[in-house]
């Protein structure tokens, strides 16, 4: 074989040896590439998988109602609003939270945007008495007493033994005028709780309204007994229509 073809072939040879062994090296790079780039992607997926885990568990676990309570009772009703407000995004499907959502609306004067809240919290659980008194009550602050009176009514449906309810509901119809049928609900309201606030005062204010003056002064002596200071409200006009019995 002549020289010059010798040296010609061995070059080729190099060459091709050379592009193998590049050729090699590019296709083990890129295997390494992509087995990093899966193993990249599996870390990614199995990470947000984690995540989504710790999410819901934390959502499972996030209670805010207690803490939402206590904003309300320190009268800190806009940071209530905006707890209630995250926990409802948080939660959609949870009645309770719409209900004291309502609540806070009310306490800060926010009236047809708590009613909002009510019709959801009872779309949700129509079991829950709570809501129909509250909602009741936000009706009567606007001055609806027949509607409140419907609310009251079915709350006593759902719990008969609801005392509030009746509370309410006497002292709606003692703003309607319709006394006689105020001072039962009230009685029935003081029978299943003695030491009821509003069932005291309504009473008190229903038996005045109808110039029950004797009998309001024993409901006075009653509420007294019970422990209950009533609201000067409530015993103001009493007074002034007749002063207390000497005893």
């Amino acid at each position: 074989m002549p020289r010059k073809i010798k040296v010609l072939w061995v070059i080729c040879s190099i060459i091709i040896l050379v592009g193998f062994i590049v050729l090699s090296y590019q296709s083990t790079v890129e295997k390494a590439q992509e087995a990093a780039e899966r193993h990249e992607a599996k870390v990614r997926q199995e990470e947000k998988k984690k995540q989504e885990e710790l999410r819901q568990g934390a959502l499972e676990s996030f209670n805010p109602i207690k803490e939402i309570r206590e904003l309300n009772a320190l009268g800190k009703y806009k940071e209530a609003i905006e707890l209630a407000e995250i926990a409802a995004a948080a939660k959609p499907d949870l009645a309770i939270v719409y209900l004291w959502w309502g609540i806070s609306l009310v306490k800060s004067g926010e009236k047809e945007e708590a009613l909002e809240k009510f019709v959801r919290a009872a779309d949700l659980d129509p079991t829950d008495s709570k809501t129909f008194v509250y909602w009741g009550l936000t009706l009567a602050m606007q001055g609806n007493f027949d509607e409140a009176i419907n609310k009251y009514g079915q709350a006593v449906e759902l719990e008969p033994e609801n005392s509030n309810a009746y509370a309410y509901w006497g002292a709606a119809l003692d703003q309607l005028k319709q006394y006689p049928e105020a001072v039962k609900k009230l009685e029935k309201a003081l029978d299943l709780n003695p030491f009821s606030q509003p069932g005291h005062d309504g009473l008190v204010q229903a038996l005045t309204h109808q110039g029950e003056y004797d009998a309001a002064w024993q409901a006075v002596e009653r509420a007294r007994k019970a422990n209950i200071t009533l609201a000067a409200e409530t015993l103001d006009p009493l007074a002034a229509a007749r002063p207390e019995p000497v005893k």
